[in-house]
């Protein structure tokens, strides 16, 4: 497994400086993304940019309203499931696209890539991956999901408490199995399928320069990349999900 740039890495909480510049760098690309999709709006004939735009975000709203209880529920978690399904899309395809990595020959303690680090990996260091496949970004966005959550159901508390009970104890043990489970689905199969392509891109060539594993390397992409974007699929509809069960709004009076 290459080593990461790391700030911090002999205290609890390591910084990984790759996984924070692929985060923004996603969050510029949709960003961009955005502001090309409403640079030139039709209303009456949408075109490029702003057609993929509009479907994406029609199929986001149908999604909510699948799984969340009123209307206004369907408003409130509408743009929190946009963004997090075009982010993730974006996120999960970038390390599929591009991967940098560099051979350094010294170690750079500061960064946390020591001697014996780097004679773990024979000197790779990663400087560009999709930042789904490091486990703290996909934790923490469960995470993140879960606070909303219950942020949300909190506006009533004597249901957001009963719910816990409802409708066994068990809700307690869900409570902590749902964001370790939502966030470990995406890490593990974003992780999985770029390790792989790493190991196939690594094989030796066949007579020291015919790539004989290309064929594989096509095949496991087009599969990587299908996986890729159901697991922002995924993500996103069960963020609706378990915000949805959290939203008491049709059940206020009872």
């Amino acid at each position: 497994m290459p080593n990461f740039p790391v700030l911090f890495g002999n205290t609890a909480f390591p910084v990984n400086l790759v996984a924070i510049g692929t985060i923004i760098f996603t969050g510029l690309v949709v960003l961009v993304l955005m502001r090309v999709a409403v640079a030139k709006m039709d209303m009456r004939r949408p075109r490029g940019m702003q057609n993929f735009v509009e479907w994406a975000l029609d199929f986001t709203r149908n999604m909510a309203r699948d799984t969340m209880p009123t209307e206004s529920a369907v408003r409130f978690v509408l743009p929190l499931a946009f963004f997090t399904l075009f982010f993730l899309f974006i996120a999960n395809w970038l390390g599929l696209i591009v991967t940098i990595g560099v051979k350094l020959h010294h170690p750079i303690p500061w960064l946390g890539l020591t001697a014996a680090k780097l004679a773990t990996t024979k000197g790779d260091v990663l400087f560009f991956d999709s930042p789904t496949a490091n486990m703290s970004v996909a934790l923490g966005l469960a995470v993140l999901v879960w606070l909303i959550s219950h942020a949300r159901g909190l506006r009533h508390p004597k249901l957001w408490f009963r719910h816990f009970f409802s409708p066994s104890p068990l809700g307690l043990l869900e409570e902590i199995t749902n964001p370790l489970t939502h966030g470990m689905r995406l890490f593990g199969n974003i992780f999985a399928g770029e390790a792989l392509l790493t190991v196939m891109l690594q094989a030796p060539f066949a007579l020291g320069w015919i790539p004989w594993t290309l064929p594989l390397i096509l095949v496991w992409l087009l599969y990587a990349g299908f996986v890729a974007s159901v697991q922002a699929y995924v993500f996103s509809v069960l963020l609706c999900l378990y915000i949805g069960n959290k939203s008491f709004e049709g059940h206020a009076h009872s």
